[in-house]
């Protein structure tokens, strides 16, 4: 389906959170710089380079396509969502400068390790001992599962009905390994990739996609604000948490971050802020 048809779907249909205004465009992507010297609200210029950075100013690499963990605000353009809230609060008791900047999800492994263009990732990242290999994880600060979500009028009950079925993921996401791994009757007849979750959800509404995969704090989210119109199944395909990933090397980093998600969790500022996005306890 033409991508202006899938905006005009997911205006309509997903628009009840108050989230999406003008056919779910976004602004071009901008580094959020809270209280650099920048725009009103905190809007500075792109990052043109890998810039080297002192300890107490950090370079947090984000998912923007990714309501409501992290998103445009569609007034502003300034980026809000779960995660922008967790790490600001996170890296203010870190006692650390900070700036958002927007990522391609696939090349999130270069831009860190490799370019070091960024010195964070603070965008709903899956803990796997895959990715231990390679990243350094905070202590987890949000449960999670890879779930499924289908039409509310849908025929698929369970996991064993995605056999032969189109299915929607995210790109470069753990949902999208997962769905790849399914065999047999489980086993999908086609994938459709997308780099932005609202497309995901899109596909799923406007018939593109029998059902899409990914995660269940976002899918919970969607159904919630879009009532009638979807379905979550209670069988998932991964139970999960999400951390903040840094370089191996980062150690004092790493000790401060989990200090503050601890002291977060400990005074019930995480419980806040998770119910301030969900509308309900963790």
């Amino acid at each position: 389906m033409k991508k202006n048809k899938l905006n005009m779907v997911c205006a309509s249909a997903l628009i009840s959170a108050g989230l999406f205004l003008s056919g779910c465009t976004k602004p071009a992507d901008p580094v959020v710089t809270p209280g650099a010297a920048s725009t009103p609200g905190g809007v500075a210029s792109v990052a043109q380079a890998a810039t080297p950075v002192a300890r107490d100013h950090v370079i947090v690499g984000v998912d923007i396509h990714s309501t409501p963990m992290a998103f445009w605000h569609p007034k502003t353009g300034i980026a809000v969502g779960y995660d922008i809230d967790m790490a600001k609060e996170g890296l203010k008791r870190a006692g650390l400068k900070y700036e958002f900047k927007p990522i391609d999800w696939g090349k999130k492994d270069k831009n860190l390790l490799e370019e070091k263009s960024i010195d964070l990732i603070w965008s709903s990242f899956t803990i796997t001992d895959e990715r231990r290999k390679i990243f350094a994880f905070s202590d987890p600060y949000i449960q999670n599962k890879q779930a499924i979500l289908v039409r509310a009028d849908s025929g698929i009950q369970k996991k064993s009905d995605l056999g032969g079925k189109t299915m929607a993921v995210n790109k470069g996401s753990i949902g999208e390994e997962l769905v790849k791994q399914l065999k047999g009757a489980e086993a999908p007849a086609k994938i459709e990739e997308f780099v932005d979750r609202l497309d995901v959800f899109s596909a799923v509404l406007n018939g593109q996609a029998d059902a899409a995969v990914t995660d269940s704090v976002v899918m919970n989210y969607y159904a919630k604000n879009s009532p009638g119109k979807f379905r979550v199944l209670n069988d998932s395909l991964q139970e999960e948490e999400f951390g903040v990933g840094m370089r191996p090397a980062d150690t004092e980093l790493l000790a401060k971050i989990n200090k503050a998600l601890a002291e977060m969790q400990a005074d019930g500022t995480a419980q806040t802020i998770y119910q301030r996005w969900f509308g309900e306890s963790k």
